[in-house]
């Protein structure tokens, strides 16, 4: 749709499209927009009704995710393994959820992950880093892996188009209650956890039997060299 500025007598003509905008609005969403493209993105909301209807939607599922407290997992939870075709069949009736019940989850399963493998994600002198570890670490290690600004400005605009694609998703999708599904993707997840859980302790267990093993099996041999170094010398 093309934007035409007040300030401009000569009527210069904005060549921006829906979609464009829609970026706007996550950048004011996020408080980075400037204040020229804000203007832009207001005098836009004026005319067009279908981006003011998204624009009024993000902001109050934003509003409603912020309210969302972080919750610390269970860890003496154990794991039961299912089949990755259950967590198929969930992803594919994602689709038929309402845009407040997917965003709900995506939430919740990004902040259920993120303190079950103690994340960090720091950025500084230009560079982002990333740390994760199931078990809480000792002194702090710098991550292996950083991140340059056109890595973080690609995944932004990806963000967005997510982001619009949803909010296209949620005018045609509306039949599936929220609690319900939610439910039961919170039973997986917790399923999930327990299985892999188990499978931990087990592998641990096997590693250390493994070692006491190997440290028995050093101890005769030295002990077995020993005599035969001290038979020999009193040969002598």
């Amino acid at each position: 749709m093309p934007f035409y500025s007040d300030g401009d007598l000569t009527g210069r003509i904005w060549n921006m499209r829906c979609d464009d905008y829609r970026l706007l609005m996550m950048d004011d969403l996020y408080d980075e927009i400037s204040s020229e493209d804000k203007e832009r993105l207001n005098d836009h909301l004026k005319t067009c009704t279908g981006c003011r209807e998204k624009y009024r939607t993000l902001r109050a599922t934003a509003g409603r995710l912020k309210q969302w407290e972080d919750i610390e997992p269970h860890m003496k939870l154990t794991f039961v393994h299912q089949p990755a075709s259950r967590f198929a069949d969930f992803f594919q009736s994602l689709k038929a959820w309402k845009l407040p019940t997917r965003l709900a989850v995506c939430a919740a399963a990004g902040l259920f992950l993120l303190s079950l493998f103690n994340t960090r994600i720091q950025y500084a002198n230009g560079q982002f880093s990333f740390q994760a570890s199931l078990f809480k670490s000792g002194p702090e290690i710098p991550a292996a892996q950083l991140a340059t600004k056109t890595d973080l400005d690609d995944l932004r605009r990806e963000n967005y188009q997510m982001v619009a694609t949803i909010l296209d998703e949620y005018a045609k999708r509306n039949k599936i209650e929220t609690a319900v599904m939610f439910e039961k993707f919170y039973d997986e997840l917790e399923k999930q956890r327990k299985n892999d859980l188990y499978v931990l302790s087990n592998a641990v267990e096997q590693i250390q039997t493994g070692t006491s093993r190997r440290l028995e099996q050093t101890d005769r041999t030295l002990g077995s060299l020993i005599q035969y170094v001290n038979l020999q010398n009193r040969g002598r």
